[in-house]
Parts: structure tokens; sequence; C-alpha cells
């Protein structure tokens, strides 16, 4: 297992990619790290699509970060298992400027 951390400046109103798990490898994302610079309060999405059940399940749905501050989506004890080709992606509301970084745990084989 090696670990990876992904970081990208959102632009606002426009889905983003943070990570896709590459083909034949499984990842743990354990940490999802949100900033906002935005001078007002504005809310983010993120969601993860499991393409095995074709399905995006949302992780947070427009969680209004306050202005100039930061937090913790997964973190801790939590995580929750991906598989190749799933991927997570990042929607902040019109207006604002956040980043994100995410760090997973990336496993050298497919999963059964």
């Amino acid at each position: 297992m090696r670990s990876v951390s992904v970081g990208k400046v959102l632009a606002a109103a426009t889905a983003t990619t943070l990570y896709t798990v590459p083909t034949g490898y499984y990842a743990n994302c354990v940490h999802l790290h949100v900033a906002s610079s935005t001078a007002s309060n504005k809310h983010i999405s993120i969601s993860w699509y499991d393409t095995s059940a074709s399905l995006s399940i949302p992780i947070t749905f427009e969680t209004v970060v306050a202005s100039k501050t930061s937090f913790d989506a997964i973190t801790g004890n939590q995580y929750f298992v991906m598989e190749e080709g799933d991927y997570i992606t990042v929607t902040s509301e019109t207006g604002a400027t956040m980043s994100i970084v995410g760090t997973f745990e990336i496993n050298g084989a497919q999963r059964t």
C-alpha cells in the first residue's frame, strides 16, 4: 500500500474530479479537507461515483463553509473503499474560491 495526496483549486460552480482510482487498483479514501478563501459563506458538494453500481453518492451536499475557514469531510477513523474507475467529484457554489485536498491509500491489486 502507498499513500497519495491530491489537491485542486476549484473553479466555482463546476464539477471537478479530484481523484480517479487507476485500473487494477483500489483505494481507501482516508481524508478530505476543504478550505475557503471566499469573503462570504458559500456551500460545497462532494460525491463519490461508484462505477460498479453506476451511482453517484453524496459525501456532503451543499455544506456551507464559513468565510475564510476550512473543514474535514472525511478524517480520523472514517474512510471508504473505492474500486478501479471510481472517482471523487467536488462542486463549489457560484462565486466561491475554494480548494480541496484528498488523501488516498492505494492498494496494488483489485479487491474481489
